[in-house]
């Protein structure tokens, strides 16, 4: 019976070490899964994010139209609208940058070579930097619309 119980003990302990990895592992994928959550919610934005840029430009176009024909009061007001849609349309193409910088700066390749603490580490860091992208995106597409919708 002693003969028996190293053989019971070691298949204890390595059946609790690989539940343990297994549930490193498992881990791992839960927080790697919720990272492209967010990019998945958020990448189709950046479509939108073009369109408003073009639409933006395009209301540029027409503030330069305006100041050319208008009074010196119009042309102030003018003067004010174009600055805010420049500044709207630099936020956008921030937006758009981030989102294109995290992309290919991901390295979900090399997670299974990182010890599993690193590993978690890292996507916990690349969370929070889709998160950021995420914020930039939908501010920036809610300023760009309300500024669209009130002129």
């Amino acid at each position: 019976m002693f003969k028996f119980f190293p053989t019971v003990a070691s298949f204890i302990i390595s059946s609790l070490f690989f539940l343990s990895c297994k549930s490193d592992e498992n881990k791992i994928k839960d927080a790697e899964n919720e990272v492209f959550a967010i990019h998945d919610e958020v990448m189709p934005k950046i479509d939108d994010v073009m369109k408003l840029r073009k639409q933006l430009r395009q209301r540029i176009t027409s503030f330069d139209s305006l100041k050319v024909a208008g009074s010196a009061a119009a042309t102030l007001r003018t003067d004010e609208d174009k600055e805010q849609a420049v500044r709207i349309n630099q936020d956008l193409a921030l937006a758009d940058s981030l989102m294109m910088d995290w992309m290919s700066r991901y390295n979900g390749d090399t997670l299974a070579k990182l010890p599993s603490e690193e590993a978690l580490r890292y996507l916990t860091d690349q969370k929070d930097k889709i998160t950021d992208v995420k914020t930039k995106v939908n501010t920036s597409i809610q300023q760009a619309r309300q500024f669209l919708g009130k002129n």
